[in-house]
């Protein structure tokens, strides 16, 4: 079970990554931001799955897509605040810019989650 919860740490974080990745390289086409993407994802993947893993856990699958909703905020706002500051976008670019790559990574997961769920039964 416990190396099962480590694969499907490791499938989000790197499918979020070549995600994100792609799409910050096609909008800028400079490899420095794709490098940035990362070094966001490298801060706020590992913890947003974690606190997912816990909330399920402790309060049981309903519980997956509020916890979801809000971590992708607050996601959001933390690799914003990144960008801004090592990019300097100015905030409303980077929020902007954040949401949109938060909101494609997490769509392709639910997608991968979904088709993987129904395949199962």
């Amino acid at each position: 079970m416990r190396s099962s919860l480590y694969l499907v740490f490791l499938w989000s974080f790197l499918s979020t990554l070549v995600i994100e990745g792609i799409v910050i390289l096609v909008i800028f086409r400079r490899k420095k931001y794709a490098y940035y993407s990362m070094l966001c994802n490298l801060l706020t993947n590992p913890a947003m799955n974690l606190l997912l893993a816990a909330s399920v856990k402790l309060f049981g699958v309903n519980a997956y897509y509020i916890t979801l909703v809000f971590a992708e905020l607050a996601v959001v706002l933390v690799e914003a605040s990144v960008y801004n500051y090592i990019c300097r976008f100015g905030m409303r670019k980077s929020v902007l810019l954040s949401a949109f790559l938060n909101l494609l990574s997490c769509m392709a997961g639910l997608l991968v989650n979904y088709v993987v769920l129904n395949s199962c039964t």
